[in-house]
């Protein structure tokens, strides 16, 4: 799991980094234009001057500083109106010497706002792009609330049911998305997905850890093949204690495929059992798919398990229903 301070950092790390180039593209470009150009440079050395003879006359009469920057700014704005003709006549854009950004709204800072600084989007897109990157999360930028397209499920009455199945994929949809948007790390809810195969379980928790992740908690998706191989490689003392830490660790765990996973004599259970009970004690949250159902989980697993991941007053079991949408996609 990728910490989102750590994300963070790394991504106004790389603003900085970008900060830094824009001066270097800007010094590049007025060095070009001053070569292309004897008019240009005989401007920006104007500039530069009147920058200068400014700054010292308001620091030498800092009474007088208000009228001194007024002339300035007047002095460079009829400097920067020959230079942008200058460059037109020379071949350039008339912006080639405007200060560069890649993005305009914070330039490149990361923030925006005044008094009160937020985060900018660009911001935001960098920090949701790097965790997106983290093992396990990768899908969350295909699979997620935007996404979802009810119309590829069946709206006849599913058999037995008065509902059809695109009307109940609905109100499982509406259901996920208010815990999505509801999520509080302190109160330890959690989901259980139960049915067949292609009922849109695993894409509905994605939905639900991408909402969650960009609120700004930490999550960890992982299929329960791949949690038993981190917990066997840690358990065997091979590697996998990072990877373990996260999972016990973070706002929100899913658990794809529940059931799928290798019956390991002395692994999978107690393993299974160390994840759900350690989080349970810890008061959070788990989301997890599986195609059994409540009897069969009992069955397939210690009932201790199978318990906690049924407790109605921690976990809300949604049961999916009807016919897998990619046999009714085909047909």
């Amino acid at each position: 799991m990728l910490s989102r301070e750590n994300v963070m950092r790394e991504a106004l790390s790389e603003l900085e980094a970008q900060r830094a180039r824009n001066v270097m593209t800007e010094k590049a470009r007025r060095e070009e234009a001053a070569e292309k150009s004897a008019a240009v440079a005989d401007l920006l050395e104007q500039r530069r001057r009147l920058f200068t003879s400014g700054m010292r006359s308001a620091f030498s009469s800092p009474g007088k500083a208000k009228d001194i920057s007024a002339s300035m700014q007047s002095g460079v704005a009829q400097i920067n109106a020959q230079l942008r003709a200058a460059l037109k006549a020379c071949g350039l854009p008339e912006d080639y010497l405007q200060p560069v950004y890649r993005c305009a709204e914070c330039r490149d800072t990361g923030y925006v706002g005044e008094p009160v600084h937020e985060p900018c989007a660009c911001l935001k897109r960098a920090v949701m792009n790097r965790l997106y990157q983290s093992e396990g999360l990768q899908g969350l930028e295909r699979e997620n609330f935007s996404a979802f397209d009810e119309a590829i499920f069946p709206d006849e009455a599913i058999e037995g049911k008065k509902n059809t199945q695109r009307s109940f994929i609905r109100r499982c949809r509406e259901y996920c998305e208010q815990y999505a948007d509801g999520f509080d790390p302190a109160e330890g809810k959690g989901l259980l997905f139960c049915g067949r195969s292609g009922l849109g379980k695993t894409f509905l928790m994605n939905c639900v850890a991408q909402r969650v992740l960009e609120r700004g908690y930490s999550v960890v998706v992982i299929s329960a093949y791949k949690l038993i191989e981190a917990m066997r490689r840690y358990q065997f003392g091979e590697e996998g204690l990072e990877q373990v830490q996260d999972m016990l660790s973070c706002d929100l765990l899913c658990i794809d495929d529940l059931g799928s996973e290798p019956m390991l004599r002395g692994v999978t259970v107690s393993s299974l059992y160390h994840i759900v009970n350690e989080r349970r004690n810890a008061n959070k949250a788990i989301v997890v798919t599986t195609n059994c159902d409540a009897d069969d989980l009992y069955e397939k697993y210690d009932d201790r398990i199978a318990a906690r991941l049924t407790d109605p007053s921690r976990m809300k079991v949604i049961p999916f229903i009807g016919v897998d949408v990619r046999r009714f996609a085909r047909g």
